[in-house]
């Protein structure tokens, strides 16, 4: 059976720290930018933000939790992301969905998965696949040194085969046949 994870939408308090802009970006901002891009529908229910996944909608409202399986949380993780800040064209991209704790349906005790971008040394979490590498280069550089080969010195090929007493190379061809 498939590990299960609870969805939320990022709460307005939370902080979450962009490794490549090195900015915190606050999930205040992050709704405050849903808001601005016109991502909050409404139904009989209330406000709601919606994430698709695999022709499906889902949809999360703030202060609600989501039960899903692992594969599918990801994903609409994934497609979650909001360009939070003032560069509208390349400014960072930030989820609106956060993963909350990870439950094996079969085990009554919840367990932690590490992510992609967990780095597999140290077991670290680096939150993007950018700051992973620089993570890996900056605290493991020794692990990913290339060691120095020794080559084996070039044997000598002889370039003019021996040749019999007194033939040429068509006496040789015609003997061979």
């Amino acid at each position: 059976m498939e590990l299960q994870v609870k969805v939320r939408i990022v709460p307005p308090e939370k902080e979450i720290l962009n490794d490549e802009t090195g900015l915190v970006v606050k999930g205040s901002d992050i709704l405050n930018q849903m808001r601005i891009n016109n991502m909050w529908k409404n139904d009989k229910q209330g406000k709601y933000a919606s994430a698709m996944f695999d022709g499906q909608t889902f949809k999360f409202r703030l202060g609600e939790e989501m039960v899903l399986p692992i594969t599918v949380a990801k994903h609409l993780r994934r497609m979650s992301a909001v360009c939070v800040g003032s560069d509208k064209l390349n400014g960072p991209l930030m989820p609106f969905l956060e993963l909350g704790e990870t439950y094996d349906p079969m085990r009554p005790v919840p367990v932690k998965v590490e992510s992609a971008t967990t780095c597999p040394i140290c077991h670290v979490e680096q939150e993007s696949f950018p700051a992973l590498m620089r993570h890996q280069m900056k605290e493991h550089s020794d692990l990913f040194k290339e060691k120095e080969v020794v080559a084996e010195p070039k044997k000598k090929i002889v370039w003019d085969a021996p040749k019999k007493e007194g033939s040429t190379t068509t006496d040789e061809v015609w003997e061979g046949q």
